[in-house]
């Protein structure tokens, strides 16, 4: 019994909810909408349009308007919604439910388009959560969830709809996330391809552009952009050309901000012209655009991906190419100061049965001159060079080393017929755990004068 009672229940709730209708006085605006043949995706700037008297809580509900190839649509904000518009005779327009929704309050301040003939909810706000779902509603069913690739937070703040491109772009402002505190300080420009569900970051909002919540936004997809004003400026942003133009056009710069834009009702453009309306005022008021109202920004409207990281690209590039020449420079000044010895010429090998100086003596104890003569020295690491032992082991260097220098000395000593140190060893002012190796000037004196 309890199954059967639920089931009729929801049964009874259900067609009750579809068989919902109302019916109101009409107005220009809403008498234009159900006439027209053409197919208007967005109507901007109908926050606080309340249609017929339902409530949301303690406060009246608000309407987006829709209207497509189907009809004419007023979507209850934050609910899912949907009535129709059935009839309209004289002054009187009858809406007419046609969903059997169950009140969510997960899609407040959502983009709320039309698409190939069906109603679409994309993103919103609700339960301290600004998500990025898109839905949509085909007659007689409910409404259904579509997979995209990623979530941005999406709101109809600022946002440029392109029907025949099957795109929409957006912005996702700066928020703070209620469950965590973390904020997000970014202001991000999105495009998302409707026919693919797909996502894609392009690029962050040019900080030239002061574009705040409370700018309206008016799409006018005939320039393949949309207007965005307020603060005494209105701006024609062109998403798919990344470029900014200035209204110059003064009357209807008059005719938007004659009022503060919070007076503002709906906003929509139809084949050239743009139609709106003030709060408390019935009035449908329009006139004609074209890009002849408009002068173009020395300034994109976004800075993209690409550009941002152009600069960086630039730093690393120069800087790769000063290592490499830093590098070349070095290496080529090091060959310059390296001791050429011909690979074919041998390590050095003690004669003992000779006191005459072998060429590797000669040329080393050239080298030593040369360095005496402008109060220099031969390091370590040169010795090694000219002995022909830079590539020998350690303990092999230090053996062969001594036995030169001592080798070389007792030569000197006995071809020239005197007691001293020929090749003198100091320790390195840099590490001291290193020898420098010197011939004193009074000794090479003594040596170049019978060498000559």
């Amino acid at each position: 019994m309890k199954i059967i009672s639920t089931t009729f229940l929801v049964l009874f709730l259900t067609l009750s909810a579809k068989t919902q209708s109302y019916t109101i006085q009409s107005t220009p605006l809403l008498t234009y909408l159900y006439n027209t043949k053409n197919e208007i995706s967005i109507i901007n700037k109908t926050r606080k349009l309340e249609l017929f008297p339902i409530k949301l809580g303690n406060v009246n509900a608000t309407f987006t308007l829709i209207k497509n190839k189907t009809g004419l649509f007023a979507l209850v904000d934050g609910t899912g919604k949907i009535f129709k518009a059935t009839n309209l005779n004289q002054s009187k327009i009858t809406f007419t439910r046609i969903d059997s929704t169950y009140f969510s309050g997960n899609n407040f301040n959502a983009i709320n388009f039309s698409y190939n003939g069906l109603i679409y909810s994309f993103g919103g706000y609700g339960y301290w959560n600004k998500n990025g779902q898109l839905t949509h509603f085909t007659d007689g069913a409910e409404w259904s969830i579509d997979k995209i690739n990623v979530k941005f937070r999406t709101e109809n703040w600022l946002f440029n709809y392109l029907p025949k491109k099957s795109i929409i772009y957006y912005i996702e402002f700066p928020w703070i996330d209620e469950s965590t505190n973390i904020n997000n300080v970014e202001t991000s420009v999105i495009a998302f391809d409707i026919l693919n569900k797909k996502n894609v970051k392009i690029g962050k909002l040019n900080d030239k552009l002061k574009l705040q919540y409370n700018y309206f936004n008016i799409n006018t997809p005939s320039l393949n952009a949309n207007i965005a004003g307020g603060a005494n400026e209105l701006l024609l942003l062109n998403f798919s050309t990344n470029k900014v133009y200035r209204l110059i056009n003064i009357k209807i710069k008059g005719e938007l901000l004659s009022r503060s834009t919070s007076e503002i009702q709906t906003l929509f453009e139809d084949e050239g012209k743009v139609f709106y309306t003030f709060v408390n005022d019935t009035t449908l008021r329009s006139f004609k655009l074209s890009m002849n109202d408009f002068k173009e920004e020395p300034y994109p409207l976004y800075i993209s991906h690409s550009d941002e990281l152009f600069p960086w690209l630039i730093i690393i590039t120069i800087a790769i190419l000063a290592l490499v020449l830093l590098t070349i420079y070095l290496l080529k000044r090091k060959k310059k100061n390296t001791p050429i010895i011909p690979e074919q010429e041998e390590s050095y090998n003690i004669d003992l049965n000779s006191n005459e100086f072998n060429s590797i003596e000669i040329n080393l104890i050239s080298k030593l001159i040369e360095k005496s003569d402008i109060d220099s020295y031969l390091t370590l690491d040169e010795l090694n060079t000219y002995l022909g032992i830079k590539r020998k082991a350690i303990e092999i260097q230090k053996r062969v080393r001594a036995e030169a220098i001592n080798r070389i000395n007792h030569k000197f000593n006995v071809n020239f017929n005197v007691d001293a140190t020929f090749i003198e060893r100091t320790r390195s002012a840099e590490d001291r755990r290193y020898f420098n190796y010197i011939i004193n000037k009074e000794n090479a004196k003594v040596y170049l004068n019978k060498v000559k």
